[in-house]
């Protein structure tokens, strides 16, 4: 008796040099329009959309830099009240000295002007600014593409 092994599909691969050689000796073929749509240049929607997150990004990034303008404005104003309010303290200092009364502490604590402002957060500023990177680089690597197809698109024309 004979047994039979059915194969129901044979799978024929070639390596990479064979497919090379084969497609170089077909005839040359004409290039279909399934091919030239590979080479669209459109991508005005992808980077109108980019551009707008990126405009948005950068108004927040905006708004955070006037936030740390604020601080340091506000941090330089106090630091000027604590150097006069010190300055008039130690002339009256010197005033009490010379009348034999004890002088007064430099320092006041319960004195508003002497409490630390607080200092905004880096974070925020520092999330906007890796989104706006991102987008950065996505639209640069769609206007890499772009380019490479507009290249591509030129040297086919002048054939």
């Amino acid at each position: 008796m004979y047994r039979f092994l059915f194969v129901s599909q044979i799978k024929v691969s070639n390596s990479a040099l064979v497919s090379a050689f084969m497609k170089e000796l077909e005839p040359e073929s004409p290039v279909s329009q399934c091919d030239f749509d590979r080479l669209k240049l459109s991508t005005a929607p992808f980077m109108e959309r980019n551009l707008e997150f990126m405009i948005g990004c950068m108004d927040g990034l905006s708004s955070e830099q006037n936030k740390f303008q604020y601080y340091y404005r506000n941090l330089g104003r106090q630091q000027s009240q604590q150097q006069a309010w010190l300055q008039k303290r130690r002339q009256e200092n010197m005033s009490r000295k010379a009348a034999g009364e004890e002088p007064l502490p430099e320092e006041d604590p319960s004195n508003p002007i002497f409490k630390p402002l607080p200092e905004p957060s880096r974070l925020e500023g520092y999330l906007v600014t890796n989104q706006i990177s991102s987008y950065c680089n996505h639209i640069n690597g769609v206007a890499g593409q772009s380019f490479n197809r507009l290249y591509l698109m030129k040297a086919l024309q002048e054939d």
